[in-house]
């Protein structure tokens, strides 16, 4: 994706994966809640409709390149499906412990959401600057450039989720977003297209 393009889109992408995925949620809980005969509560039907909620454009997203839509129209609907894969986890988490038994409060779910939505990005940019330092004693290997990417992409993933526990898709995700916007000069020669062709 490109950077300048998801700047023009970001308050739509933001919009469409923040409140949307929350509003997606309690309607598909309630439809659960309200149609299926399981006596479920509340708390198990949000949680299958916080589940559900993310989306996944790719087969619409290829077809709009296919015919040829505006670029404007395809940032909007990749960048909101990347942002509300991780707005549904994150959603998903909160509900998860509800239902496991987790004692809470409005302070304790704000306190929740800002730790593993911030975090991971604040993990995914630290590991993103750290490699792009990396990268510079690298010159024109392709092979290992493309490994270390890959590396990191793993080695984030699993601090976040399993060592900080944060959403780790975020992390990884935010990883991928620095990369588009920072790090391009820092792939040297041939291996910014031998990167673009990997991922």
């Amino acid at each position: 994706m490109e950077i300048h393009q998801i700047k023009r889109c970001a308050a739509q992408m933001i919009l469409l994966a923040g409140p949307g995925i929350v509003i997606s949620t309690f309607f598909l809980g309630a439809a659960f809640k309200i149609a299926f005969p399981y006596n479920w509560s509340w708390s198990t039907s949000l949680l299958l409709g916080g589940l559900l909620s993310a989306t996944d454009p790719v087969a619409v997203v290829a077809l709009l390149k296919e015919l040829g839509a505006s670029k404007k129209l395809g940032t909007i609907i990749e960048g909101e499906s990347l942002v509300n894969d991780g707005t549904a986890i994150v959603v998903y988490q909160l509900l998860l412990r509800i239902v496991t038994g987790w004692t809470f409060n409005w302070g304790a779910v704000i306190k929740f959401l800002v730790q593993v939505s911030l975090g991971a990005v604040g993990v995914g940019i630290a590991f993103g600057m750290a490699s792009v330092l990396w990268l510079r004693f690298i010159f024109n290997d392709t092979v290992i450039e493309i490994s270390l990417t890959l590396a990191v992409s793993y080695v984030s993933y699993f601090t976040a989720q399993q060592g900080a526990d944060i959403s780790g898709v975020l992390t990884v995700m935010t990883l991928g977003m620095f990369y588009s916007a920072v790090a391009k000069t820092a792939f040297k020669g041939e291996s910014q297209q031998s990167l673009h062709h990997f991922w």
